[in-house]
């Protein structure tokens, strides 16, 4: 229901959009209704993420420990998310009582605020009952040898967070608030260390940062203080009209996926490179880049381009490291070719302009895509054994796969070309790239059999989950700036004189680092609060900024250990030896490294395009 809100919004937005450009008669206030009904949404899609366990885990513990530690572990991280939730419900509801009983109304519209922030509440509530019956449910007996402690580990874990909480939040407060105010440093180390600790001991990374943060919050404010602060501030952020982007992107997305969207542009990117030694790679890293620009995420290109491309490489007599290779590399496009969610993320996290950010990546993956075609160019003259002989294309194959991309193109240019035109807003785009998928995919008959609920499924899952992490990471963001860490850290390395280029380069370090064992999500949701305010300090363009973490979080994705797309891929061709997937991305981390010296040294690229925005 919620996602389906969402369509008919993109739906109506997409009007007001034509009303306005083409009969100059938009609808008064119409954003004002988007701003209070996309909150309701999103909402009701959080208990689609509670009820299928969709949420976003540092699971590392798990290969390390026994399979009944492992569900320990996993009933506390249940109830330390249920405690999360219950929070969050109760803070909105005062604060929604409170602006039922101010009769507040919107400015334009005078649209009444109170009905929205209640049937928010509900549905927050309804996400409390979800939660608790998937950390009940596991720990009903089942008669076999562990039910005892399946039974009786999860209730006791939770007893035992509510104490802590209790004591936490009363003796501790009261205790240490006075010493630990004076100490902001000492107090930012305790509240990361409570959060690392949660999120390896099993709680999702929302629930560990809502918690940590709530907790150092109101050490410096005080329990209550600290609570108010929470509920007003996630109360007024779930009804901001720029939070409608990134739900309305990832429909997009989906709805992309189901019209068969991502086979289109790989036909059209072969088609055309398939006279070039090694076009099916060359074609590969085209097609993640022209699918990356309607999913926004790196994981969804592998997973969807490597099931189209890997076998049919392989099948072609393709060598397998310049296979996995190519998808791997073409698969981190899918973060940084705009719409990109990531991108969303840091500028809901950061207050800059996601229009402006969107922009700011097109060179950048335009040297990216450049980087990879010429690694893929290299290795096949370097390498006899890595792909077959070239094969020419007929005209007639061109025309028809160039055909069947022309929806794809055509809603790349919409959505990119209305932002930087100045036609519509980065919200007004996604909701008629939303609009537009939906049709092209309804069009196409792919919607039948079930599939369109999938795809609504799928979404409002994705959704809920990704606002849970977002909750997490403004509480404990907001919580950074009242340590005053950001400028206490900017201060400290200013008193060593180094040059500013020095910093950078050792922060671009460990977030490739932090890329090879994390997903991006949670590093953006953990470093921005700290790294942002640091690199503005030292008098770099957060714009700029946001492109450069993006583009060093990619190549963290295909660096061991971890390298998160190189093992998308092993789940894809599970017969290939995992060693041999991280030699044959090694060439394109190279390239990486390159594009990132690039556009570190000459910020220029990145910066331009913006700068010509009407």
């Amino acid at each position: 229901m919620g996602v389906v809100l969402m369509l008919t919004l993109s739906m109506l937005t997409s009007i007001d959009v034509a009303l306005r450009a083409w009969a100059q008669s938009p609808i008064a206030g119409f954003n004002e209704l988007v701003e209070q009904l996309m909150g309701v949404a999103i909402v009701a899609c959080f208990p689609a993420a509670l009820a299928g366990n969709k949420h976003l885990t540092l699971d590392i513990i798990s290969k390390f420990i026994t399979v009944a530690r492992a569900r320990w572990f996993r009933n506390f991280g249940a109830a330390a998310l249920l405690l999360s939730i219950i929070i969050l419900a109760w803070q909105v509801a005062l604060e929604s009582e409170a602006i039922a009983g101010r009769d507040e109304t919107t400015w334009i519209m005078a649209f009444p605020r109170g009905p929205v922030m209640w049937t928010i509440t509900v549905l927050l509530a309804i996400s409390v009952v979800v939660q608790a019956v998937a950390l009940l449910v596991p720990l009903v007996p089942t008669g076999g040898a562990e039910s005892k402690l399946g039974g009786w580990n999860g209730p006791l874990v939770f007893a035992l967070m509510l104490a802590a909480a209790l004591v936490t939040f009363t003796y501790f407060g009261i205790e240490f608030s006075d010493a630990l105010q004076k100490k902001p440093v000492l107090l930012a180390a305790i509240m990361f260390a409570a959060m690392w600790a949660f999120s390896l001991s099993l709680v999702p990374l929302g629930a560990a940062m809502i918690l940590s943060g709530l907790a150092g919050t109101a050490f410096i404010l005080g329990p209550k203080s600290s609570l108010n602060l929470f509920g007003s501030e996630i109360s007024d952020f779930l009804v901001r009209i720029d939070l409608a982007v990134l739900p309305l992107f990832v429909l997009m997305g989906s709805l992309a996926a189901a019209a068969g969207l991502s086979n289109d542009i790989y036909r059209f990117a072969q088609a055309i490179l398939s006279r070039y030694r090694g076009g099916l790679a060359l074609a590969t890293i085209g097609g993640c880049a022209g699918f990356g620009a309607v999913t926004g995420s790196s994981i969804a290109t592998v997973a969807t381009m490597g099931s189209v491309a890997l076998p049919e490489m392989r099948q072609r007599g393709y060598s397998i490291e310049l296979a996995a290779g190519s998808v791997a590399a073409g698969g981190t496009l899918g973060i940084l070719v705009p719409p990109s969610s990531a991108m969303i993320l840091y500028a809901l996290l950061t207050e800059v302009s996601i229009g402006k950010l969107f922009v700011a990546a097109i060179l950048p993956a335009v040297v990216g895509v450049a980087l990879y075609m010429a690694t893929v160019s290299l290795i096949v003259h370097l390498k006899e054994g890595a792909a077959p002989a070239a094969e020419k294309s007929e005209m007639g194959e061109i025309v028809s796969a160039a055909k069947g991309s022309l929806a794809i193109l055509i809603l790349f240019a919409v959505v990119l070309g209305g932002i930087y035109g100045g036609i519509f807003t980065a919200t007004e785009a996604a909701a008629v790239g939303a609009g537009g998928a939906f049709l092209i995919a309804l069009l196409r008959g792919r919607l039948g059999g079930g599939r369109f609920l999938k795809v609504m499924s799928e979404t409002a899952a994705t959704t809920g989950m990704l606002y849970l992490l977002i909750i997490g990471g403004l509480t404990f963001s907001n919580f950074i700036a009242l340590t005053e860490l950001p400028d206490i850290m900017v201060a400290f390395i200013q008193s060593f004189d180094l040059a500013p280029l020095t910093v950078v380069a050792v922060l671009l370090v460990i977030y490739v680092m932090l890329g090879s064992v994390m997903e991006p999500f949670a590093i953006m949701l953990i470093t921005v609060p700290i790294t942002a305010p640091l690199v503005a300090g030292l008098g770099y363009d957060l714009v700029w900024w946001g492109i450069i973490m993006i583009v060093v979080i990619e190549t963290g994705l295909m660096t061991p250990p971890v390298g998160m797309n190189v093992f998308v891929i092993k789940s894809i061709a599970d017969d290939v030896p995992l060693a041999r997937v991280f030699m044959g991305v090694a060439p394109f981390v190279g390239a990486d490294v390159v594009r990132l010296a690039i556009l570190t040294l000459f910020p220029a690229i990145v910066l331009w395009l913006p700068s010509t925005m009407l």
